[in-house]
C-alpha cells in the first residue's frame, strides 16, 4: 500500500476524465472490472486523505492535471479545497462471516453492521477533510439533518460526531456479540435495521466545524461487493435501488459472466435507477477506442519512470524502439524470400499471375520493411484468387485489380505471417504492449516490468543505449506472457481444466488465422456461442451433466479473472445473436495471434468441453482414431 503522497503522485488522472457524467448523479452504479482493472484505485481517490493530499500538492508541476481534472468534477475547489466527502467501505471482510439463513434476523444484522460501518467511516472521514488528527476531538464537528430523515429508526439523529461515532462503535461491538453468542440473542439486544438507512442518513446529514460548512457533496463507495454472499449482494443492490438515493452510490465488483440476470428489483429500469459501467470497455468501445486507453497507459508509466532511478530516463516509452534498423530486416529477409520462391513455384507459367509475380520478384530485390509486407501481402492475395479461380475467367491480374484488394486487414495478416514465416518480431512497441494489457492496468504494470527488467539489465551491464530492440522486447513480452498462461492451474478453482480450454481455444483460432489465403485477417482471436448454445449451457441437462457444469463454471471463472473478454455479437440475416469469448490479449501473444478485437468462429458447447476435459492434442488424436 503506498502512502496518500505517492498514490496521487502514481495516480492517473485520465480515468476521471473518462467517466461518464452521470457517474456522479444520484442513484446506484455499479463498476465492474476484472481483477486489476482500477476499481479500487479509483475509488481511494475520492477519500478524505486522498484529496487532501491533491489538495497540498495543487502547485506541483506534475499533478497540475490530476488537480484541474477534480476541480473540474466539482471535488475540489480552488478556494475552499475538497467538497466531496466520500466514504470508503470494502466488503473484503466481516459481512461474509454473518451466518448464513434466509430469515429476517439475518438480514437485519447486514443492515446493521453496513450502516454503522458508513456511519463511523463518514464520521472519521470528516474529520480528516476537517484537518483534525486521530486524537483531536470529533465533538468539535456539529451535526444537522435534512427533515426527509426524521423517520430513521435504527440511526440515531445525534448532534455531535463523536457522539455518532461513540453509537456506531457500540452497534458493531453488538453486532459481533451477537455472532460470538451461543445462544440466539434476545430481541432487545438485536440491533434492529429493516432497511439500509445508512445512505439515506448520509444524503441528509450537514457538518459544520468552527462555522464553516464541510463537504456538500457525497458519495457512497461499497468495494469487493462479489466477496459477499450472493443474498447479501442482492439484497443491497434490490433495496439500495429501491430507496432511489440522490447521492450516488458507487458499488465496484468484479466482472461476472452469469446469473446477474436476477438483480433488479420489479419496476426497477436499468439505465434509471441503477446503471452498469465496465472500466475495461470503457478503455476499448468508448470514443478514442484502443488509443484512450494508451494515452493513460503511457501516463501511468512515465509517473512510475519518474518515481525510479536506475533507469536514466523520464519517459517509458522513449525506450522501446519501434521501428527495425536495415540490418534486423536483412537478417531475415533471405528467408522471406526463400519461403517465397517455395510458394510460387507453383504458379511459375500461368499467364493470369505473371503481372503480380513479376511485381514480387522486383520486390526481393529490395530488402526494406515496406517490401518485406508487400511480399507477404502478394502472397496471401495470390492464394486468395487459386482459391477462387474456378469462379472466373483465367484472365492476367493487374496492378490496379492488387492494389484493390489489398487492405489494411490484409496488411496486418501479412505483418502477423512475417513473424511466423521469418521470424519478424511482432510484439513490441508502447500500442502494442497496451494492447497486450486488455485494457487492464495490473496486466499492464505486470507486462511494463519484464521490459523494465529488461532495461535495468542493460544498464548493469553499461550498454551505450538504454533502448530495446523489437526483438528484445518481443522476448520479453513472449516470455511474460508465457509465465502468465503457466501460471493458470495455480490461481484458479478449476485452472487444469481453464488452461486446457485455454491452450485448445488457442491452437484453434491459430489453425483459422494462419491458413495461407487469411480469411479472417488479421486473425481469429475467439470463439462464439449462439442464443442456443448460450442456453444449453445456462441449462445443462441431464446429458451434458457434470460437465457442463463444470464448463461453465470454467468460462465464469475465466471470465472474471480476464482470461476470456465477452462482447456481445449482434444477430444478422444469417444468424442469431450470441456472445463472443476473446482470448485474454497476453495469451494472444503465447499463441501467437494478433492482438486485434474482430476475428471470431462458431463454436458449441460440446466443442467447448470435449476442449477443456481433453485439450487440443488428445481431441485430434481421438478424432484421427475414429477414422
Amino acid at each position: 500500500m503506498t502512502s496518500d503522497n505517492d498514490f496521487v503522485r502514481l495516480f492517473s488522472p485520465k480515468i476521471v476524465e473518462r467517466l461518464e457524467d452521470d457517474t456522479f448523479e444520484g442513484g446506484v452504479h455499479i463498476l465492474r472490472s476484472s481483477p486489476g482493472g482500477g476499481k479500487t484505485t479509483l475509488l481511494r481517490a475520492f477519500t478524505p486523505p486522498a484529496l487532501n493530499a491533491f489538495w497540498s500538492a495543487r502547485k506541483t508541476p506534475d499533478l497540475a492535471d490530476s488537480y484541474q481534472r477534480l476541480v473540474a468534477r466539482g471535488v475540489l475547489d480552488q478556494s475552499h479545497g475538497p467538497q466531496l466527502l466520500g466514504v470508503l467501505l470494502s466488503c473484503a471482510a466481516g459481512y461474509a462471516d454473518l451466518p448464513p439463513g434466509a430469515d429476517i434476523e439475518q438480514d437485519t444484522l447486514f443492515r446493521a453492521l453496513l450502516d454503522c460501518r458508513v456511519v463511523l467511516r463518514a464520521v472519521r472521514s470528516i474529520g480528516l477533510l476537517a484537518g483534525l488528527g486521530p486524537d483531536d476531538d470529533l465533538a468539535q464537528i456539529t451535526l444537522s439533518y435534512d427533515p426527509s430523515v426524521a423517520d430513521l429508526r435504527g440511526i440515531p439523529l445525534l448532534r455531535d460526531a463523536a457522539q455518532m461515532a461513540r453509537w456506531a462503535e457500540e452497534v458493531e461491538q453488538n453486532v459481533y456479540t451477537s455472532l460470538d453468542s451461543f445462544r440466539k440473542p434476545d430481541d432487545s439486544s438485536m440491533p434492529a435495521h429493516f432497511r439500509f438507512e445508512s445512505v439515506l442518513w448520509l444524503q441528509a446529514v450537514a457538518f459544520e466545524f468552527q462555522g464553516r460548512a464541510l463537504a456538500p457533496k457525497r458519495l457512497l463507495m461499497i468495494d469487493d461487493v462479489q466477496r459477499l454472499r450472493k443474498k447479501q449482494r442482492d439484497l443491497l443492490i434490490d433495496e439500495l435501488t429501491v430507496l432511489r438515493p440522490s447521492i450516488p452510490v458507487w458499488l465496484s465488483e468484479r466482472t461476472i459472466a452469469m446469473g446477474d440476470d436476477d438483480l433488479l428489483s420489479q419496476g426497477v429500469r436499468d439505465g434509471r435507477e441503477i446503471r452498469h459501467y465496465n472500466l475495461e470497455e470503457m478503455w476499448s468501445l468508448s470514443k478514442g477506442g484502443a488509443q484512450s486507453f494508451v494515452g493513460f497507459a503511457q501516463n501511468i508509466l512515465d509517473r512510475r519512470m519518474k518515481r525510479q532511478d536506475t533507469v536514466a530516463s523520464s519517459a517509458f516509452s522513449q525506450c522501446l524502439r519501434t521501428e527495425f534498423n536495415a540490418q534486423e530486416i536483412r537478417s531475415i529477409f533471405d528467408k522471406a524470400v526463400s519461403q517465397y520462391t517455395e510458394s510460387s513455384s507453383r504458379l511459375r507459367g500461368r499467364a493470369r499471375y505473371e503481372g503480380w509475380l513479376a511485381k514480387a520478384d522486383r520486390l526481393t530485390e529490395d530488402p526494406s520493411w515496406e517490401s518485406l509486407l508487400d511480399l507477404y501481402s502478394i502472397q496471401i492475395l495470390l492464394s486468395r484468387d487459386e482459391k477462387r479461380r474456378q469462379m472466373t475467367l483465367d484472365l492476367s491480374l493487374s496492378d490496379e485489380e492488387l492494389e484493390e484488394r489489398d487492405s489494411s486487414q490484409v496488411r496486418g495478416a501479412a505483418e502477423l505471417f512475417a513473424s511466423q514465416g521469418a521470424g519478424l518480431p511482432y510484439y513490441f512497441g508502447l500500442d502494442r504492449l497496451c494492447a497486450m494489457a486488455s485494457s487492464n492496468v495490473d496486466e499492464l504494470l505486470f507486462l511494463a516490468s519484464e521490459l523494465y527488467v529488461g532495461l535495468q539489465a542493460r544498464q548493469a551491464v553499461r550498454k551505450p543505449d538504454l533502448i530495446l530492440s523489437p526483438s528484445d522486447q518481443e522476448k520479453l513480452l513472449k516470455a511474460a506472457a508465457k509465465k502468465k498462461r503457466n501460471f493458470i492451474p495455480r490461481n484458479h478453482s478449476r485452472g487444469s481444466n481453464a488452461q486446457r480450454l485455454l491452450d485448445a481455444v488457442g491452437a484453434f483460432c491459430k489453425d483459422k488465422t494462419f491458413a495461407p489465403n487469411a480469411p479472417y485477417a488479421p486473425g481469429v482471436t475467439g470463439v462464439r456461442l449462439s442464443q442456443q448454445e448460450l442456453h444449453r449451457l445456462n441449462n445443462p441437462r441431464p446429458s451434458v451433466g457434470q460437465s457442463g457444469m463444470a464448463l461453465r463454471k470454467v468460462i465464469a471463472e475465466c471470465v472474471a479473472e480476464n482470461l476470456l473478454i465477452i462482447r456481445n455479437s449482434s444477430a444478422s440475416t444469417s444468424r442469431d445473436s450470441g456472445q463472443v469469448f476473446y482470448l485474454n490479449r497476453t495469451l494472444c501473444a503465447h499463441y501467437d495471434l494478433p492482438l486485434q478485437f474482430g476475428g471470431w468462429q462458431d463454436v458449441t458447447v460440446v466443442n467447448l468441453e470435449e476442449w477443456m476435459n481433453l485439450g487440443v492434442v488428445q481431441t485430434r488424436r481421438r478424432r484421427l482414431e475414429s477414422l
